[in-house]
């Protein structure tokens, strides 16, 4: 994985990639409404929470959507 593209992002790293809040993800996670993400735990501890790339990508095209069609539909 020495692609930078490649490499998984934590929860502060996704503020600067998508202009949502931290506290927008952490809640997504609780609530479902977040972009798909990966928890690597360590025995008994919760775990640190990690999200690949094109997850992000794929979540946020999924968000898109069309003026004129929520106008007319």
């Amino acid at each position: 994985m020495s692609d930078r593209s490649n490499r998984l992002l934590t929860t502060k790293q996704l503020p600067d990639i998508t202009g949502l809040s931290r506290s927008f993800f952490e809640k997504g996670r609780i609530y479902g409404y977040g972009p798909p993400f990966i928890r690597v735990k360590s025995g008994k501890r919760a775990g640190k929470i990690l999200y690949r790339p094109a997850d992000v990508e794929l979540w946020l095209a999924s968000q898109e959507f069309d003026p004129e069609e929520t106008r007319h539909g």
